[in-house]
C-alpha cells in the first residue's frame, strides 16, 4: 500500500500526530498531484465523517466539503449539534473524478480503480485519527468501508461494523440533497440529521466510556 506504513492506532503524542497527519497528506500530494485534497479537522476526533469525492470547489480550496454540499453538510451538522470544529472530514477519494461534457469538465462518479487508489490514503489516515464512529456519507464509502453490498434504500441509518473495526452508519450524501426539492428534501435532510445525531451520541458514549 501506498502509505501503509504510516498511520498507527492514534496512540501518538499531539506533536507526533501532526506531523504524521502532515506526513500522509504530503505523499498523497506528491502520489496524486496538486489537485488532491485530502481531509481536515481534529486529529483526536471522535467522529470522522467519510465522503465519496472532491468537486471542483473542493480543488480549488484544497479542502474538502467547500462547495454547495459542504454549505449543506454545516447546515445539518450544526442542526444535529455537531460543531464541525470537533470532527474530522474526509473523502474515499482524495482526486476530482470528471467527465468532459461541451467542453467542460464535470463530476462523474468515481471508478473501481479510483475508489481502491483512494483507500491506500483513507485506510491510514482514519489509523491516524482513530475516531470511535464513522459516518459514511454516500454510496462510495459505504460500498468501500462496510460491505460491496450497501445499499442507500435498506442500509442508511443502520450500524455496522467498519473494515477499521469501528462502528460505521451511512446516510445520504449533501449532494444528494441539493438536487432535491420541497418534501423529498426537507424529509431527507431530516433522515440525514437524525443519523448524525445517533452517530454524535455513540461517539459522546464512547468518550465517556474512556
Amino acid at each position: 500500500m501506498l502509505l501503509g506504513s504510516l498511520g498507527g492506532e492514534g496512540k501518538e503524542s499531539g506533536v507526533d500526530k501532526q506531523a504524521a497527519w502532515e506526513t500522509l497528506k504530503q505523499q498523497a500530494v506528491e502520489h496524486f498531484g496538486p489537485g488532491a485534497v485530502f481531509g481536515e479537522g481534529s486529529l483526536d476526533a471522535r467522529l470522522t465523517i467519510v465522503g465519496e469525492a472532491p468537486g471542483q470547489q473542493e480543488v480549488e480550496a484544497e479542502r474538502p466539503f467547500v462547495g454547495r454540499a459542504g454549505q449543506l453538510l454545516d447546515q445539518v451538522l450544526k442542526a444535529a449539534g455537531i460543531a464541525r470544529s470537533d470532527i474530522y472530514v474526509t473523502n474515499t477519494v482524495k482526486v476530482r473524478p470528471t467527465i468532459e461534457k461541451g467542453g467542460r469538465l464535470k463530476n462523474r462518479p468515481p471508478r473501481a480503480g479510483e475508489i481502491r487508489a483512494g483507500l491506500e490514503v483513507l485506510l491510514p489516515e482514519l489509523r491516524l485519527v482513530a475516531p470511535s464512529v464513522l459516518v459514511l456519507l454516500g454510496n462510495v464509502p459505504a460500498k468501500a468501508l462496510i460491505n460491496r453490498s450497501f445499499t442507500m434504500g435498506s442500509d442508511r441509518g443502520v450500524w455496522s461494523e467498519s473494515v477499521l473495526g469501528a462502528p460505521a452508519i451511512a446516510s445520504y450524501h449533501p449532494a444528494y440533497l441539493v438536487r432535491l426539492r420541497g418534501t423529498d428534501f426537507g424529509r431527507t435532510r431530516e433522515l440525514v440529521v437524525s443519523d448524525l445525531v445517533a452517530a454524535w451520541e455513540r461517539a459522546r458514549d464512547a468518550a465517556d466510556g474512556d
